[in-house]
């Protein structure tokens, strides 16, 4: 019985843990001024990032939060206040509010932003970004991906196309690091970034056995609450040892309840 209790619901705890730890460091840095990079969960480029030891701020997760805490009306109400259409995303206005509180949040306080980063890969991103170019003269870096610009026809791995675009990315990604460099101070190390890689790359193989696992009868986990705890870890802590930990220990958990028919529903239909 007490291994059940040890494993089973382990990775809701250590998810919780991690976020709370997170947010702690992010409080930190606030509290330093240190730099910080805002990006998304699409094209976050963390790998990159955490060469340069830059904290990532994910405004998407933290506006999601204020939703989880039951305070995301009062965030709302402040942005619409202040001249926001009730018609724009609700995330971007919650991060507004949350700028216009000079970070205020109920897990901690978040860092103004030194950067960001993002892609083309959603309209409101690159409007969002605009938001903290105004507010903080900051320089927002955007990746863009040419296979998003046509939808139902992307270049061909292998194809003359798609070297092109690789090469245009790769251009991006070395402008990317040299405006890394100015803004840390951190010359980029690319024995460091294959340790980054490394460690997402594990994540990575954790993270597809942990969906595989999870078309097991009963169903392992639900998706939406305990798979938004997964997927803010795979993001927040992307590249770095606990995630891969975490990662680690979540498919344990899984292969455990999967092999003595454990779901996350007493009685799945």
């Amino acid at each position: 019985m007490s291994e059940v209790i040890n494993i089973v619901g382990r990775g809701a705890r250590d998810g919780a843990k991690l976020f709370r730890d997170w947010f702690s460091e992010l409080s930190k840095t606030a509290e330093l001024g240190n730099p910080a990079a805002y990006v998304f969960v699409m094209g976050s480029m963390a790998e990159i990032l955490r060469v340069f030891d830059l904290p990532m701020v994910f405004p998407e997760i933290n506006s999601l939060q204020t939703a989880v805490r039951h305070v995301s009306s009062d965030y709302l109400n402040e942005a619409e206040d202040y001249g926001y259409s009730p018609d724009i995303c609700g995330y971007v206005k919650a991060d507004v509010a949350m700028q216009l509180r000079g970070g205020e949040h109920p897990m901690g306080r978040i860092p103004k932003p030194s950067i960001a980063v993002l892609t083309n890969a959603c309209n409101t991103y690159l409007k969002w970004g605009e938001i903290w170019e105004r507010m903080y003269g900051i320089p927002m870096f955007t990746i863009d991906v040419p296979a998003t610009r046509q939808a139902g026809n992307p270049s061909q791995i292998g194809s003359n196309q798609f070297e092109r675009e690789k090469k245009y990315i790769i251009a991006q990604l070395e402008e990317l690091i040299e405006l890394c460099e100015k803004i840390t101070g951190i010359t980029f190390d690319i024995d460091k970034l294959r340790e980054v890689m490394e460690n997402v790359n594990k994540m990575t193989i954790s993270f597809k056995r942990m969906l595989e696992l999870n078309r097991s009868k009963p169903s392992l986990f639900n998706a939406l609450t305990d798979g938004t705890i997964y997927l803010g870890v795979a993001n927040t802590f992307r590249g770095t040892i606990e995630g891969v930990k975490y990662f680690q220990n979540l498919v344990e958990e899984l292969e455990y309840m999967s092999e003595n028919g454990i779901g996350t529903l007493t009685d799945e239909k």
